[in-house]
């Protein structure tokens, strides 16, 4: 028995006929499917099963559900593609690229620009030798997906309008699992990243940080990243580079092969608050203020577990490996809980302006360290509960070299002028996530 296509394309509400006789290759037969759909405005609504296609070309408005149905890429990626239209709808499909070869691995399997409206539920992008989803300049909503076994980044957008990305599960990407990017430093592009799982991410292009983080940021402005659970990434959880106002909050980090946590070149009034870390390198930096790094807030973070590790060889002892918070300038770190490292907190770089208050600092080497030398500023380490400091509960610095004798004791803190210290207990500013 043959249908027409009038017979398989059914009103939106309407199931799904396969093909009684389906072809191995049924390129052709969704591309018509598809500009079906598009002529009348229903939703193509796809078959259950396993179908085999080239790239699909969608004109966007468009909806595309699916029911246990897979499409499986045949030639190079990417496997669908649509570029421009209001809105995009992707339900419960399992779009599995199988390992085929793309052209330029920095397209997506599923590969998206100029859509301001995007509704992705419930699908898996799986086995792409690119990027799992690539977006440029869209928005919308990207919810309850699978994101498995892909070369590049898992999910990547370039200049987005605003994304909510939630609930979604990322695993086994080759270089970074979440990465958000804008074309200019600062740009508003307002994303949410919130109540992801994500993964075993890997650094297959080298480098020293650009890949293998679970969530990598450049430039992009106004970003919430929350309640995310990271796991296994060969350098970072999180790695703001040069985003504006981005938030980091309620995020539970284990097993990172560098620090967990970093604001760094150019990044502006960074947040870090109720962050759970553990089993890292380090803990959370923001860092390199000559390169215009500047305001942050570093509070109610549980920081334990710290190990060394050296995924970048060459990277030595400027690292700062097992310290719990590193800040540059203008920094408030304060009612965080930081155990078992080398440093608690180190007022590091060029200092200026960093207050270090009513933080639970415990069993680490030193508790609170401080650079000195020509052109430091100001820093205020006050009421922090410091036990069990194996070497000092103050120290100061000189380039990577630290100086002796506890500069807790006031005739010691006395020789540096620019440093305020203030004993007393910690007031109760958060309550730290156990």
């Amino acid at each position: 028995m043959r249908f027409s296509r009038r017979d398989l394309l059914r009103l939106p509400l309407a199931g799904a006929i396969a093909p009684a006789q389906a072809a191995p290759d049924a390129t052709q037969w969704l591309r018509e499917r598809l500009r079906d759909a598009a002529r009348t405005g229903a939703a193509l609504r796809l078959p259950r099963g396993v179908l085999h296609t080239a790239t699909l070309d969608v004109e966007a408005p468009a909806i595309l559900i699916g029911a246990g149905s897979t499409l499986r890429l045949v030639g190079t990626g990417p496997l669908l593609r649509a570029h421009g239209g209001a809105t995009l709808t992707l339900e419960g499909i399992i779009f599995d690229g199988g390992g085929a070869a793309f052209a330029d691995r920095k397209t997506g399997l599923v590969d998206l620009a100029d859509i301001p409206r995007l509704s992705i539920h419930g699908c898996t992008f799986r086995r792409s030798a690119g990027r799992g989803v690539s977006l440029q300049r869209c928005g919308g909503r990207f919810a309850q997906n699978i994101i498995e076994d892909v070369r590049d980044a898992g999910y990547f957008s370039l200049d987005g309008l605003g994304v909510d990305l939630d609930g979604n599960k990322l695993r086994r990407c080759g270089d970074n699992g979440v990465q958000i990017w804008t074309s200019a430093a600062g740009r508003y592009e307002g994303s949410r990243v919130r109540n992801n799982e994500i993964a075993d991410i890997h650094n297959l292009s080298g480098g020293d940080g650009p890949y293998g983080n679970g969530i990598a940021i450049w430039g992009a402005g106004f970003l919430r990243i929350e309640n995310n659970v990271i796991r296994r990434c060969a350098y970072t959880a999180v790695r703001n580079n040069a985003g504006h106002d981005v938030e980091v909050i309620g995020n539970d980090c284990e097993g990172c092969g560098e620090r967990a946590m970093y604001a760094e070149f150019g990044a502006k009034r960074a947040t870090f608050r109720d962050n759970r870390i553990d089993d890292a390198g380090a803990g959370i930096a923001l860092a390199n203020a000559e390169r215009g790094t500047d305001i942050g807030v570093v509070t109610g973070n549980v920081i334990t577990g710290l190990r060394e590790t050296h995924p970048d060889n060459e990277f030595g002892p400027q690292m700062s490996w097992l310290t719990g918070v590193e800040a540059e300038s203008n920094v408030l770190v304060a009612g965080n809980r930081i155990v078992g490292g080398w440093m608690g907190v180190r007022c590091g770089g060029y200092r200026q302006n960093i207050r270090v208050e009513d933080n639970h600092l415990i069993d680490n080497d030193y508790g609170v360290t401080f650079q000195i030398g020509e052109g430091v500023g100001r820093a205020v380490i006050a009421r922090n509960e410091i036990s069990g400091a194996r070497k000092a509960a103050i120290a100061a610095i000189a380039g990577q070299d630290i100086q002796p004798g506890d500069v807790s004791r006031p005739e010691i803190a006395a020789e540096y002028a620019g440093v305020v210290i203030e004993t007393g207990a910690p007031r109760q500013l958060l309550t730290p996530r156990q």
